[in-house]
């Protein structure tokens, strides 16, 4: 027995010794295809916060099999020229390996004569770029994919759509046949796109907004240049058709993808930063908001949630000061969460009758309210329920499911009624809930022991759903802490779909 057991430690001291072998010299695993998108602002990522703009590389990932890494190295305003200078092209050159893919897509800051610093003449510098592009990643066996600049929306007085690319395009599309590098021609099915939806119809792709809407565009914004979710969808898909009849083996990771399932488009979710008014000093010592807002990727904060709802199509912005019926009309969904106590700010701003009865109006014409309590001590009741009552609502300032240390289950739901809040979902994580009382027009929408957890009520055109703690923010969706088993990313990512299902786009 002795023996056995000597001989089976020496066979898992060997395999030790093998792994660790197999890992000095790069065998980890496969590999995942990894794809790079090099770029302009039409591709490049764009912040998510207050902002319709989106750029195509920005959802792109949407058409993909889970899997597929895809980092998007585009950036506002760059060239061949200045991507090159800024060694943005080299960072890129680094990471590329055997069976990679780059995406290579500029034209539009190439053209802009009066900058020297990105000025590419079409048929010298920009072919000569180009073509360095395609010879690197060649040379770290990645495969280049050459794609045209994709089109601006300008119509002549007369209804036709204008090409202001001149020969950059061309001079892509003679690359590609001299080098037979793989062509995706954006330009020419852009151009097809815009010109088939019109001068009037295709300004609802682009950044057209009206002013007051954004809190980064109060002015409003004209764009004829740059799109909004919808219009970056639509180019996405002609960049995956184009991917699909190459052909490739990066072909086979497409994946169907209808953006008409996506129930944010054209609808914002504006996140109250004025009742829920915490600051705090940066590592540079600089203040920044925290707790329960967009902006805060620490444990605290709502940015996974936000990233959550930018991908069902939705814009996310703020409210920073009370709900007015004007500032209340950029809204589709209004969330007020965790309102300040003078325990958590000096000066704390509380819920009065204009605002509760602005709120109300704006329910009655199609608004949609989201109320996140929390427990007793943790948050000011007195007002927010003033809120609440009008609705049939009362936060009972308790606090239940007490989690002792790492005592997850303490704090477990895993007994859900049929609603597309829990569709698919096995078991939630809440700890130290408000509890809720409830009369009409409200109903429980969830209880548990006698205990109403979530209340759900119809006003008007609108709805208010309320619930007594912040429970998706980023430390029980990224499972930071979290164990995997609990689905509070899976019921954030039902509970905003079936918001956004029953709010009201934006008129813009």
């Amino acid at each position: 027995m002795i023996a056995t057991m000597g001989k089976i430690k020496m066979l898992i001291m060997k395999s030790i010794f093998f792994l660790a072998i197999l890992t000095l010299l790069g065998f980890q695993g496969e590999r995942p295809v990894h794809l790079f998108l090099i770029g302009d602002s039409t591709m490049a990522d764009k912040p998510l916060i207050g902002t319709a703009e989106r750029g195509w590389g920005q959802v792109f990932p949407l058409f993909f099999e889970r899997g597929t890494v895809i980092e998007n190295h585009a950036r506002n305003g760059r060239s061949t020229k200045s991507f090159i200078a800024e060694g943005r092209w080299q960072a890129v050159l680094d990471k590329l390996q055997q069976g990679d893919y780059v995406f290579i897509q500029f034209g539009h800051n190439d053209a802009k004569k009066e900058d020297t610093s990105r000025y590419a003449e079409a048929h010298t510098d920009y072919k000569r770029n180009l073509l360095q592009f395609v010879n690197d990643a060649r040379t770290k066996g990645a495969t280049p994919i050459l794609l045209t600049p994709v089109s601006r929306r300008q119509f002549d007085d007369h209804g036709n759509l204008v090409d202001t690319h001149g020969d950059y395009p061309i001079v892509v599309r003679e690359l590609a046949a001299e080098q037979k590098v793989p062509l995706i021609d954006v330009h020419q099915t852009s151009m097809q796109l815009i010109r088939t939806l019109g001068s009037e119809n295709s300004k609802k792709d682009f950044v057209w907004i009206k002013p007051d809407l954004y809190t980064a565009n109060r002015a409003g914004r004209q764009d004829n240049t740059h799109f909004n979710e919808s219009g970056a969808l639509k180019i996405a898909r002609l960049v995956a058709e184009g991917l699909k009849e190459l052909n490739l083996p990066l072909s086979k990771q497409l994946k169907p993808f209808d953006e008409s399932t996506m129930a944010g488009l054209g609808k914002i979710v504006c996140l109250d930063e004025f009742y829920n008014n915490e600051w705090r000093n940066n590592v540079k010592g600089k203040p920044e908001r925290y707790h329960y807002v967009w902006e805060d990727t620490t444990n605290s904060g709502f940015s996974v949630l936000g990233g959550i709802i930018v991908n069902l199509g939705a814009s996310i912005d703020t409210l920073c000061e009370a709900p007015t019926d004007r500032n209340l009309s950029r809204a589709s969904i209004y969330v007020i969460v965790d309102p300040d106590t003078p325990l958590e700010t000096e000066h704390p701003n509380y819920l009065e009758q204009p605002a509760i009865d602005a709120i109300e109006q704006w329910l009655k014409n199609g608004g949609v309210l989201l109320l996140m309590g929390n427990d007793k001590g943790n948050a000011e009741f007195e007002h927010f329920n003033r809120l609440a009552a009008r609705f049939g609502m009362h936060f009972n300032e308790d606090s239940r499911n007490k989690v002792a240390g790492n005592a997850y289950d303490m704090g477990k739901f895993d007994s859900f009624p049929k609603h597309p809040l829990f569709r698919g979902v096995k078991q939630i994580y809440m700890k130290e809930i408000s509890t809720l009382k409830v009369q009409e027009p409200s109903t429980a929408l969830f209880s548990d022991k006698g205990d109403v957890i979530i209340a759900f009520a119809k006003v008007g055109k609108g709805a208010v759903f309320a619930i007594g703690d912040p429970w998706i923010y980023n430390e029980y969706i990224t499972h930071r802490k979290l164990p995997e088993a609990y689905e509070n990313d899976k019921a954030a990512e039902n509970l905003f779909r079936w918001l956004l299902e029953i709010s009201q786009p934006i008129a813009n």
